[in-house]
């Protein structure tokens, strides 16, 4: 299952990747996402256990609420708007969101998305269209008649918090708490913004601090840094593997004339919680309450 919307940073291309550095889903496990944008990680999940979105965006929130909770009004007000130019210009322009009725208030927050190029809302986005190929129309209505209303069930037993990051971590970390983060990227790692609400580097060092402390497992996302390196001295472990960046303006030219996006070394680090959690997974040694599901019919690869 992917996310309904296109996202800064989102990581629907790294989904097996990241879900191989994090827990398989079980109900004696608390899943959370401080940081969630697009939630493409909770997407590319079971539903299983206690879930938890955050995101400070409070249009990222209001369109997930409004998409569990009047998903089919939703999907009928989006399936009667067409992918306009003028559209787009006119709810670009709309200085205060919430003064819109709640439908149409998360109907144009999913079309900025989508019609924005790499979902990049920070600045004033361009209606993002191509001659061929890549037609937007027949994909947004693909997304929306097609896969609008199995999201909407999927958030149905999910939190949906509206809150800082570091609030949400403390209030939900328990040992049995998994936290994957993944916050805007470092400042210093980028070459310009991209993100509605931007973090600085004392907002990482912060973040930082507060996972060092926290009694649940932890993963976080991002591009190698000064900033990160307390985690590694702490004994988190870090995995890269190879990305594509198609944000922050930095697309490079080809010998052809046309233009690719650059490659970029995407880093995951775990806390010891996690490695342990994950070392027990893979040699099978779990006990039977707390790392199987023994309730769970379906046979999942959790039950012993």
């Amino acid at each position: 299952m992917r996310s309904p919307l296109v996202w800064i940073g989102g990581k629907g291309r790294f989904t097996d990747r990241i879900n191989a550095a994090l827990p398989k889903p079980n109900r004696h496990l608390c899943y959370v996402e401080p940081f969630c944008g697009g939630a493409s990680m909770l997407f590319s999940r079971p539903a299983k256990g206690v879930e938890v979105i955050n995101d400070l965006d409070s249009e990222v929130t209001h369109f997930f609420t409004m998409l569990r909770n009047q998903s089919e009004a939703l999907q009928r007000y989006l399936q009667l708007t067409p992918y306009s130019r003028e559209i787009f210009n006119a709810w670009r322009g709309v200085a205060d969101p919430s003064s819109l009725s709640d439908i149409e208030r998360a109907a144009r927050f999913f079309i900025m998305t989508r019609a924005s190029f790499h979902g990049d809302l920070s600045r004033k986005p361009s209606w993002a269209y191509a001659r061929v190929d890549d037609n937007r129309a027949r994909a947004a209505k693909h997304v929306i008649d097609d896969e609008l209303l199995i999201t909407a069930e999927r958030l149905r037993t999910v939190y949906v918090e509206n809150d800082e990051a570091l609030g949400v971590i403390h209030r939900w970390d328990a040992a049995t708490t998994v936290f994957y983060c993944d916050p805007p990227y470092h400042p210093l790692t980028r070459a310009d913004g991209g993100y509605v609400h931007e973090m600085d580097h004392q907002a990482h060092q912060e973040l930082v601090d507060v996972l060092l402390g926290i009694q649940g497992m932890a993963a976080l996302s991002g591009y190698q840094n000064d900033c990160y390196e307390a985690l590694e001295d702490a004994g988190w472990q870090r995995q890269d593997f190879d990305a594509v960046c198609g944000a922050g303006r930095t697309r490079q030219p080809r010998a052809d004339g046309k233009e690719v996006d650059p490659a970029r070394m995407e880093s995951i680090w775990i806390n010891i919680a996690l490695q342990k959690r994950l070392a027990a997974e893979n040699s099978r040694q779990c006990s039977l309450f707390d790392f199987s599901d023994p309730g769970d019919e379906r046979g999942d690869e959790d039950a012993a």
